[in-house]
Order: structure tokens, then C-alpha cells, then sequence
């Protein structure tokens, strides 16, 4: 059973599909309070191409999701692959599963991970991600609280992810990796790959492993590696190691 006060925040929930940003950001902070946890945000995708962040909370949760698409290593991959929360109360414990995505998150301060697949079903399509600060696990109730969130939000992103809906009415506060909006961010991603693919004459996957490789070695964003390589500021040679 849901506790009240995520009952409360299912109901903002339904006003979130408003043009104005006040419904989606309240639902988000005031899940956030209810699951005690500093920030959270969800988003679409599954694949190596990683998740499109479109509900939420700025800041940390932008960050995270850069890292695990940068060092291709995380719990939100592991939750959409396995089908099932993927909780993390110590991060620290997590070193040895997550050797370089563990100290990029704990860099941003971060304690605990909590990570949750959206499914319509047996399918996945996204994740959602809750973090804090403090070590511990989530009460029982935060748990049956986070997977009630998670399934409410699924509803939410699948609607405004539908082919026909009007990219105006796309929520307005939906945290972003540094790009102006998060499909402008992964297509600047896709080009690059497609780039270094004919560089290299390697497959997609192999380019997008060279540029993740890449962004890791000078500790920079894949985001904006990409923008370098579209760019043409930077090529990448068969040669090179």
C-alpha cells in the first residue's frame, strides 16, 4: 500500500502533462521527500545509446547519467537489463561492480543509489533513478512507495514519448546533460559515432566504445567529445591507441 504522502504525489503526477513547469517539478520534489532521497529523475532508452532523461530533478541526476553513458557502467543499465530494482544503500561497496562509474558518482556526492526499470509488462523501457547523499537502504515502505512512483512515471513518459505528440508540450522541466534539450544531446552523440565510424571503418558499437573510451582518458563528457567531433575540432585515426 502506498504511504500518503506518495499517494499525494501520484495525484500532482496527473498535472504534470500541463505546458506549465510547476506540476512536474512539484511531483518530483515532493517524491523525492517522500522516498528520502535528495534527487530523482527518470527517462527513456535501453540500449548502448543509454537514457534520455525527461522527468525529474536538474543537477546530480544529469550528472550521473552522464557518467554511466560516459564510462558505460551503472545501475540504471543493470536495473533495465536485469527487469529489477538494483539497490544500492553503500556506493562504496559498489567499487569492485562499478569500478569507474563508483568514484565519478562519489565525486558528486553521492551515498546511496536506488534504481528502478520502467515497464510496460515484461518490457523495460527506461529507469528511473533516486540518489542521496547518506548511506542506507530504503525503508520497506519507501520501497513499495518508489516501485508505485515507478510505474505512474512510465504512464507519464510513454504518453509524452508518443510519435504524435507535440514536442511543445514536452515537460519544461525535464533535467538535461548539458545540451538544450536531451534529444538534441543523444543525436549529437548518434552523429558523432556515425563519424567515427567511417573514420575508423569499425561497426557503431565499436565507435561508440572508442569515443567513451576517449572522453574517459581526458575526463570529459561524451556529450562533449561528440560535439568536437561533429565539429570536425577533433578526428580519430586508425592508429591511434
Amino acid at each position: 500500500m502506498l504511504s500518503k504522502q506518495m499517494t499525494a504525489v501520484l495525484a500532482l503526477l496527473g498535472g504534470a502533462g500541463e505546458r506549465a513547469a510547476g506540476p512536474a517539478a512539484a511531483a518530483a520534489a515532493a517524491a523525492a521527500a517522500a522516498l528520502g532521497v535528495d534527487g530523482i529523475a527518470a527517462g527513456m532508452g535501453t540500449g548502448p545509446a543509454g537514457v534520455v532523461l525527461a522527468w525529474g530533478q536538474r543537477e546530480a541526476s544529469a550528472a550521473l547519467e552522464d557518467a554511466q553513458f560516459t564510462l558505460g557502467q551503472g545501475p540504471c543499465a543493470e536495473a533495465v537489463a536485469a527487469g529489477a530494482p538494483i539497490l544500492i544503500p553503500d556506493l562504496a561497496a559498489a567499487a569492485a561492480r562499478w569500478p569507474a562509474f563508483t568514484p565519478a558518482a562519489a565525486a558528486l556526492g553521492v551515498g546511496a543509489l536506488f534504481a528502478f526499470p520502467l515497464q510496460i509488462g515484461a518490457i523495460s523501457v527506461g529507469v528511473l533513478l533516486a540518489h542521496r547523499s547518506a548511506t542506507g537502504p530504503m525503508s520497506p515502505q519507501q520501497f513499495a512507495d518508489a516501485l508505485g512512483l515507478a510505474d505512474a512515471v512510465t504512464v507519464l513518459l510513454v504518453h509524452h514519448a508518443n510519435p504524435g505528440t507535440d514536442p511543445a508540450d514536452a515537460l519544461p522541466d525535464a533535467p538535461h546533460p548539458g545540451r538544450a534539450a536531451p534529444a538534441t544531446y543523444r543525436a549529437q552523440v548518434h552523429q558523432a559515432t556515425g563519424m567515427i565510424s567511417v573514420q575508423l571503418d569499425v561497426g557503431l558499437a565499436e565507435a561508440l566504445a572508442r569515443l567513451r573510451a576517449h572522453a574517459y582518458a581526458q575526463d570529459r563528457s561524451v556529450a562533449d567529445l561528440a560535439d568536437d567531433v561533429v565539429a570536425r575540432r577533433l578526428r580519430f585515426h586508425r592508429s591511434d591507441p
